[in-house]
């Protein structure tokens, strides 16, 4: 059994998921995580996290209140998290493909909110987004509840474990879903309309300046549909490279089927950037359609 040590008090995402991550990199059974400051356990710790003023990885120390404490080249500060994630992601996410996607969708936001770095400005509708601060932040006690904050900080590790588990299964698909869309990509003529035989995300596209369209199949409680889906024009926008008839926007079945000429028509987006069809034959007419 090894000991993990990091700060009581309150808590933060930042030693939530360093302690996470240490669970999924050690065994959760063969670690005991302590709360506490007290210096004399810390120097006996098997393992140190966000607290002791100390980063030396070969002493399994990974603190980052110290002067000269690291920063990443994008000028974003390493905090506890992502400095366990940096030494130990790529063992607990099964590859670095998977590992870096992990730093940059939650190690980052992480560690600049712990810093004190804002990465967003809210915008003409100033409502700011629920993040994962707010997430944690929940699990803390209620006020004027007997809960205590090491129960708490456990709750939200367990959570936090989970979370990792999941994201880093979908990143994992995510490394293989490249692979199957470079492949695709490259063996296709016509670039513009790409067809799959698997079910694919249309943000895997926007890389490619050349792709409009992508036509693959779906499951659904009706059985195989085969989906048009237009390709964004950047990643975070709503705007897309082509779109569907306006024609078509927002109709079903025979509705559809009459204003598109598409016998197996089945849906369209009412903002015209998904056309769902019976058939692989139907899907790519619609998607021939779409300016």
């Amino acid at each position: 059994m090894q000991t993990v040590i990091t700060h009581n008090g309150s808590f933060h995402p930042d030693d939530v998921f360093a302690v996470a991550t240490l669970q999924l990199h050690l065994g959760k059974d063969m670690i005991e995580v302590t709360r506490t400051r007290d210096s004399e356990l810390i120097d006996k710790a098997d393992w140190v996290v966000d607290v002791g003023g100390v980063y030396d990885v070969e002493e399994n120390r990974f603190d980052h209140h110290q002067i000269g404490a690291p920063v990443r080249e994008n000028g974003i500060p390493y905090a506890a998290f992502g400095l366990v994630w940096k030494h130990f992601g790529e063992k607990v996410a099964g590859s670095k493909d998977a590992a870096d996607s992990i730093e940059e969708r939650i190690c980052q936001q992480v560690d600049a909110g712990d810093n004190g770095i804002n990465l967003y400005k809210t915008n003409e509708y100033d409502v700011s987004p629920y993040e994962l601060y707010n997430v944690i932040g929940s699990f803390k006690p209620v006020w004027g509840s007997d809960a205590t904050d090491d129960e708490a900080f456990m709750q939200a590790v367990d959570f936090a474990r989970e979370l990792l588990v999941r994201t880093i299964a979908h990143a994992q698909a995510g490394v293989k879903m490249r692979e199957l869309v470079q492949s695709g990509y490259e063996a296709a003529q016509d670039k513009a309309i790409l067809e799959f035989d698997e079910s694919v995300n249309r943000n895997s596209f926007i890389e490619f300046g050349d792709v409009n369209v992508v036509v693959h199949p779906s499951e659904t409680n009706e059985g195989i549909r085969f989906k048009a889906v237009a390709i964004p024009k950047a990643f975070g926008t709503f705007e897309n490279k082509v779109t569907f008839p306006e024609a078509w926007a927002g109709l079903r079945d025979e509705e559809l089927a009459a204003a598109s000429g598409i016998p197996d028509a089945v849906f369209c987006h009412k903002n015209c950037f998904l056309f769902v069809a019976k058939t692989k034959e139907g899907a790519m007419v619609a998607a021939k359609a779409a300016k």
